[in-house]
């Protein structure tokens, strides 16, 4: 297969079964060399900011001088984005010849054990990452959980230097539970036994978290904003643990005012990255200054569609898609842009809990322009946006395209106004492309600006 080719292939493939298991793809990956295991590995999920997360690892532990392998989803214009190995993505090429080898070792496997069949588009997505960074031969490998976190591909990792789960909200609500307690079950199934784990999340989200890690005699950090990280007591075993040094996190703490992510949720982001650099142990082996890999590394993180800001078209690309991003993001927008009214170019998918989200993200003098990103998952009916919005006394106008909502907004803003493209992934791709922009390094120079400087420029 070429790359289109493996392309059509994946997307072709079943997004998921009707009764999850880790069975198959744990025996899938053993039939093919148990190259998961062969690496260390860092295992990152949560609600909101694992993907954030994941890039701060990867560029700090480039800056350590690791040859690092980074998986994320979901990409935003190429499928490439999914697979860095040393701070690039995967080439076209490469993909392709990973995707076809990967493509006949599942349908043999499917062929041999029709009680599993070949692998799914997730899992088939995993494979192709371990086998790409097994032939990169990387140091160590940074892995975003996809979904959830018991059951999902990613978890086949059975033994992680350190896992993190960054916050706990509600979000995919249908298919991990409707309640905080619920869905932070689901993501604690990361937890492994002797891992240590970080996480930001709070309340009964966090008591979950405590009690899975104590069944796994796991020992449980907490970062607490704005420069703490708390060893919480999770098992017997727990407190026989090496600890790091708090004065090595007291060292390390001014590295975060260099952090190239904008908005308070990215610091506490920043935090957990932290965390999860000193309880793995993997800042005692940096082989140079510890303070300057993480400063560095922070000050270079490049995570596109997150608060991206393009001072030219004072325009701000986001891709929240839940209530708890909206709040993050309604947040950052008052701390980094203050006094200034917005027009949002919003869509959002039809699994979302829309009328939170406008909550959270309205304020007087908002105006929004209701669009439907072009995707093969349900959206949520511009017309819908419209009405929700006009529940709320708030100016709305229903667009045909992320497009044509892109362009009214830019074109119908008042001075002083910022225009914010937001409400999903999706809508952020649409805009890019209507940007011109090819690939998502195309915006990098915009978001590593310092964000003082930022601004001043949008109160101007």
């Amino acid at each position: 297969m070429n790359y289109l080719e493996s392309v059509v292939y994946i997307e072709s493939l079943s997004p998921t079964l009707k009764t999850p298991c880790l069975e198959r793809v744990q025996a899938f990956m053993t039939e093919t060399g148990d190259l998961h295991e062969r690496m260390p590995v860092l295992h990152v999920g949560g609600t909101n900011g694992k993907g954030s997360t994941v890039a701060m690892l990867d560029s700090v532990l480039r800056r350590a001088g690791l040859k690092v392998g980074r998986f994320t989803g979901p990409h935003l214009l190429n499928w490439n984005e999914r697979f860095h190995a040393d701070g690039e993505p995967i080439p076209d090429d490469c993909f392709a010849e990973l995707a076809t080898r990967v493509r006949r070792l599942s349908e043999d496997f499917g062929r041999r054990h029709p009680q599993f069949g070949p692998l799914t588009w997730f899992e088939f997505l995993t494979a192709m990452a371990f086998f790409y960074f097994a032939d990169s031969k990387v140091d160590i490998a940074v892995m975003e959980v996809g979904l959830g976190g018991r059951w999902d591909a990613t978890n086949v990792i059975s033994s992680p230097l350190a896992c993190a789960i960054t916050n706990v909200d509600l979000d995919h609500t249908h298919i991990l539970g409707d309640t905080v307690s619920q869905i932070a079950r689901e993501k604690a199934g990361i937890i492994k036994a002797g891992a240590p784990v970080v996480t930001a999340a709070e309340g009964d989200a966090l008591a979950e978290i405590v009690a899975a890690a104590r069944a796994s005699r796991s020992a449980v950090f907490q970062c607490a904003p704005p420069a703490a990280v708390v060893r919480l007591e999770a098992g017997a075993r727990a407190a026989a643990d090496p600890l790091f040094d708090p004065a090595d996190l007291d060292r390390l703490l001014p590295a975060l005012e260099r952090l190239s992510l904008a908005g308070i949720h990215q610091r506490v982001n920043a935090l957990v990255a932290i965390g999860v650099l000193l309880t793995s142990g993997l800042t005692g082996e940096f082989p140079g200054d510890q303070v300057a890999a993480v400063a560095d590394g922070l000050a270079s993180v490049y995570w596109p569609g997150r608060l991206q800001y393009l001072p030219d078209l004072r325009l701000v690309l986001d891709g929240a898609h839940n209530p708890a991003g909206a709040r993050a993001l309604r947040r950052a927008l008052d701390e980094l842009f203050p006094g200034c009214r917005r027009s949002f170019v919003l869509g959002c998918f039809q699994n979302k809990d829309v009328a939170r989200f406008v909550n959270y993200l309205m304020a007087d003098g908002d105006r929004f322009y209701a669009c439907e990103a072009a995707t093969r998952r349900a959206v949520v009916p511009a017309e819908a946006i419209v009405e929700l919005a006009g529940s709320q006394e708030l100016q709305a106008v229903e667009c045909a395209s992320v497009a044509q909502a892109l362009d009214r907004a830019l074109s119908e803003r008042r001075p002083g106004d910022l225009v914010v493209a937001t409400g999903s992934l999706a809508v952020v791709k649409e805009a890019m492309i209507h940007l011109g922009w090819g690939r998502v390094e195309d915006g990098a120079a915009h978001t590593l600006m310092n964000w003082t400087e930022v601004a001043g420029l949008v109160s101007t």
